[in-house]
């Protein structure tokens, strides 16, 4: 009997998995009824979509009998997104409404569950490709700068740490071919180890995301997005290209993919090299690089779900800027003290000091249909070489290997017809070698396990949430011992400890939305994070190259804990947008680093200053507010603010590291173009930043002035045959401004920021060939 229920079981699983489910429709204007060709229809859950063709008409295949969200977008249209049975539905067309509103994608993936971003409590900011491909930057993290409430520690032309609402380093997740990203991301001169070509779409999570990512979360994160994989039955890629004028940036990539029966893959090779930045007055020394990146995704698309496999290396050499000049004529000279010729000051070989960073990725990630319900498992592999040359091209000084392997399980149900959870556990074990002959940090090892609930009731216009989340973290660091040669030791005999330190913390979130109307949209949420101490906050012992500072760790510090605040309102009419976001935290036993005394310690003939790692407790608030005017449908007056200000509480001083307030002016022009012209989506636009003066700062940071630095630029979509090739040409900082951002680590050596820059880019996508599918 037992044997028969089991085989009528297996029947039906079968019966289940064989079911073709497919839908299909038209996407017309709404006012007109023109078919809108090449309009995007995506399900997130899935990662399956297609364009419209020339009739507008879509079809996707291959479909669970379940509920997902599709989403159908076309630029300068309303974005529609809508929950789909496939089990019943087979038939559906979209009219979409004609919007001077820049709209930015409405889906949302990076929380818990894909949801709309107006009934997402937290505050979510996406960036779409196209803003991506034409925004001019130097790295991934460079290309986010401009949006309210992000901010980048900079350490010369290509090295970029992302900060959010003021709080950076390890306080921020990046999140990459669906696993976190993790190499020496404490460093002040470490930078992010992701291709920019390779992101389709980001998504900025601003406040706390410890309930669904752990330690480390606790500023926000960012989730980097694969692009959409290629329609079924087709081979295609594309060819990106730019270069800027400043450094002489060259940036080339190219990527080909394609879909033959739900067997898909991507593979994108991407080369930059840069020469030496200009400011206003110089050529920065030593500040170009070079760097080489490959990719590789292949995976499966199916009715069950999918199942996607990535690899991808990062290579770089870095130069280091250290600054240093000859007495008599203020120019720039090498290790060695010699004023360095024209040739190599202006070169894109790094010259020493320098960083070779190498990457290696390989990740896992499904998400596999069980009914109604998801099981969603990540589950990745990293190795990152760093190694900073100082004295040797050959034989590096530091060099840490740094091991990551981490997993990733959620099973998301669906409770009723309004009730969704979500059940997750993760857990990540690194281990770090030190593999040079000089030292910063020991051999460690860290373990992290964590677990989590979530639960989200959607109503008509109210939406309810709230999780809760239990981790815990154990690092244990090695003793470090003379045999290692290097800078003179402040222990004589043992260099570094052995320490074994566990933490454990609770975090939740709860929050809430409400849609009074179409056009008036509130948002509230209360969350509580966490934070472990890094590596480097627990147990440096040495010089730190490019920071001019002797690092020294205490292995008694606790985990920092935080509860923040947040509001968001938006307003939307015909002519005109307004949102505010405004934030409260407060964070217990916040880490930062302090000079006690006026302590130094002198190597060879240079002294060093002392900064050890002390912990007290800090608020930190503010605010970002967009209003975006169009008084007609294709002008528009793009206005922000950005404001945050950190206070130590245990000292009463500002804290490090806070942006200036930042104020964004952008007049655009959208320029209508007739239906069949092969221009698309034209523009024209013309920007004023205007920094404010920084005069609230700790005491080892120095104040900044105000500036304004002016940008313009232009570029069109241009439509071959229901592909879209983009072309734009962009200047920044128009009147060659000399200034000091107040995150660049270079203005302590006296180095100003970029001048002029123009850039010119393109983007080409091309067929191979279209497969008829079985």
């Amino acid at each position: 009997m037992k044997i028969r229920y089991l085989l009528l079981i297996c029947v039906l699983a079968i019966k289940i998995v064989s079911a073709q489910n497919s839908i299909s429709g038209k996407i017309t204007d709404d006012k007109t009824g023109e078919a809108l060709i090449g309009a995007i229809v995506y399900i997130p859950d899935l990662k399956s979509g297609v364009t419209t063709d020339l009739n507008g008409v879509y079809k996707i295949g291959n479909l669970p009998p379940a509920k997902f969200i599709i989403e159908v977008k076309y630029i300068g249209y309303i974005t529609i997104d809508e929950v789909v049975d496939f089990a019943t539905v087979t038939a559906r067309d979209f009219k979409l409404k004609m919007s001077a509103i820049e709209a930015k994608g409405v889906v949302i993936t990076g929380s818990a569950l894909s949801s709309d971003n107006s009934r997402t409590s937290v505050t979510i900011v996406p960036i779409d490709k196209r803003e991506l491909q034409t925004t001019p930057s130097s790295n991934i993290i460079d290309a986010l700068a401009n949006i309210p409430g992000i901010s980048q520690v900079t350490s010369g032309g290509s090295i970029s740490k992302p900060v959010i609402r003021g709080l950076g380093y390890n306080r921020v997740v990046t999140i990459s071919e669906g696993t976190r990203q993790e190499g020496n991301q404490w460093g002040d001169e470490h930078g992010i180890e992701i291709d920019q070509f390779s992101a389709d779409r980001i998504e900025v999570l601003k406040g706390p995301a410890s309930l669904f990512y752990g330690s480390d979360a606790m500023g926000g994160v960012i989730n980097i997005l694969e692009p959409i994989p290629a329609m079924r039955g087709t081979i295609g890629g594309e060819f990106g290209s730019s270069l800027s004028s400043n450094n002489l940036l060259t940036s080339n990539s190219l990527m080909n993919e394609g879909n033959v029966n739900g067997f898909i893959w991507r593979v994108r090779g991407s080369v930059k090299s840069s020469a030496s930045y200009r400011t206003p007055d110089e050529y920065v020394y030593n500040s170009g690089y070079n760097e080489t990146n490959a990719g590789l995704m292949a995976g499966l698309n199916k009715r069950w779900g999918y199942s996607h496999f990535h690899y991808s290396i990062f290579d770089t050499h870095i130069g280091i800027v250290e600054g240093e000049r000859d007495s008599a004529t203020n120019k720039f000279v090498d290790a060695g003290g010699q004023i360095v010729p024209d040739n190599i000051l202006k070169g894109r070989k790094p010259d020493l000091p320098f960083q070779h960073v190498i990457h290696h990725k390989l990740s896992s990630v499904s998400n596999i249909i069980v009914g109604k319900d998801q099981l969603k498992l990540a589950f990745g592999y990293q190795l990152n070489d760093r190694k900073e040359h100082v004295d040797s091209r050959t034989e590096p000084g530091l060099f840490f290997r740094l091991g990551t392997i981490t997993a990733d399980i959620k099973y998301q149900q669906l409770v009723s017809t309004s009730i969704e959870a979500v059940y997750g556990i993760s857990g990540m074990f690194q281990s770090n070698v030190n593999k040079g002959v000089e030292f910063l940090v020991p051999d460690y090892q860290s373990k992290d396990f964590g677990g989590f609930v979530y639960a989200k009731k959607s109503m008509k216009k109210l939406t309810l949430n709230a999780g809760i989340r239990i981790d815990h973290r154990s690092v244990h660091g090695d003793e470090l011992t003379g045999r290692y040669y290097g800078h003179t030791p402040f222990v004589s005999d043992t260099i570094l400890r052995d320490f074994t330190s566990n933490f454990s913390a609770v975090s939740g979130s709860t929050g809430m939305t409400y849609k009074f109307s179409e056009k008036f949209n509130v948002k509230f949420n209360v969350g509580r994070a966490f934070r472990s101490p890094n590596i480097a906050e627990l147990a440096s012992n040495g010089v730190h190259e490019g920071t001019f500072r002797y690092e020294v760790g205490n292995s008694n510090l606790k985990a920092e804990t935080s509860l923040q605040f947040d509001g968001d309102i938006t307003y939307s009419e015909e002519y005109y947008q307004v949102s505010v976001d405004a934030f409260y935290n407060t964070i217990d036993n916040f880490i930062y680093q302090r000079n006690i005394g006026s302590e130094s310690w002198k190597i060879g003939n240079q002294n060093y200053p002392v900064y050890r790692f002390v912990q007290g407790n800090s608020v930190l608030k503010g605010f970002e507010a967009n209003v975006d005017i169009h008084p007609k449908d294709h002008f528009h007056f793009e206005n922000s603010i950005s404001l945050v200000e950190g206070e130590n509480k245990s000292l009463g001083e500002a804290l490090p590291w806070i942006p200036a307030t930042h104020t964004r002016h952008v007049f655009r022009w959208n320029i209508e173009a007739a239906r069949k012209s092969v221009f698309r989506n034209p523009y024209v636009y013309f920007g004023g930043d205007w920094y404010w003066k920084q005069n609230r700062y700790d005491m080892f940071e120095t104040e900044t002035g105000s500036y304004v630095l002016y940008s313009l630029g232009t570029g069109s979509d241009l439509r071959i045959g229901q592909r879209i090739m983009t072309l734009f040409v962009a200047a920044s900082n128009l009147t060659n401004v000399k200034y000091y951002d107040h995150l660049s680590r270079l203005k302590y050596a006296g180095v100003y920021n970029m001048g002029r820059n123009v850039t010119f880019g393109l983007t080409i996508p091309f067929g191979i060939a279209t497969l008829k599918e079985r």
